[in-house]
C-alpha cells in the first residue's frame, strides 16, 4: 500500500495504540523519539513549516512542571542525535504513545497526526529547526555566552 493511497491513510500505522487508552511503546522498533520543550518544539515545526519540510507524527505531553514534545523520527537516529536541549530516545526507550483519535487536551495526544505508516520527520531537517528555535528563544545575549 502507498501513502498517497487515501484508504491507506485511513487506516493508522500498525506502531499506534488500538482503542481508546494511550500505550507506553518501546521506541527502536518503528521509530525514534526527539523529546523538546514544548515552546522550542512549537515554534520547531512552524520553521519546518516555513521551509515546506514535511513534519511527521508529533506527540504532545502536557503533564508535569514543562510540556513536553515527542518527534517521531527514522530508527536510528537517537544513536547519533546530539541537539542541545533535547533527547533522543531509541532502543531501551518508551514513549506513550496516544491513540489516532486523541488530538486535543487533556492528556498526552497527538500535537501532529501520523499521515501514514512511513511518515516521520527527517533528523537532518529537524535538528536544524530545533536550532533556529533555540537560538530564537534564548536571543543573542544568552548566546553569545554559552
Amino acid at each position: 500500500m502507498s501513502d498517497t493511497n487515501p484508504a491507506a491513510r485511513a487506516l493508522p500505522p500498525r506502531w499506534m495504540p488500538i482503542g481508546g487508552e494511550p500505550e507506553l511503546c518501546s521506541a527502536g522498533e518503528w521509530w525514534d523519539a526527539v523529546r523538546a520543550v514544548e515552546a522550542v518544539g512549537r515554534r520547531a515545526i512552524e520553521i519546518l513549516n516555513e521551509g515546506e519540510e514535511p513534519v511527521g507524527p508529533v506527540i504532545l505531553d502536557a503533564g508535569g512542571p514543562e510540556p513536553r514534545l515527542y518527534f517521531l523520527v527514522p530508527v536510528g537516529t537517537s544513536t547519533r542525535w546530539e541537539e542541545p536541549g533535547t533527547v533522543a530516545l531509541g532502543r531501551q526507550c518508551h514513549v506513550v504513545v496516544p491513540p489516532a483519535d486523541s488530538t486535543t487536551p487533556p492528556g498526552t495526544h497527538w500535537h501532529v497526526l501520523p499521515r501514514g505508516p512511513r511518515s516521520l520527520t527527517r533528523p537532518d531537517a529537524l535538528r536544524r529547526a530545533l536550532s533556529q528555535a533555540r537560538r530564537e528563544r534564548r536571543g543573542p545575549a544568552e548566546e553569545a555566552n554559552s
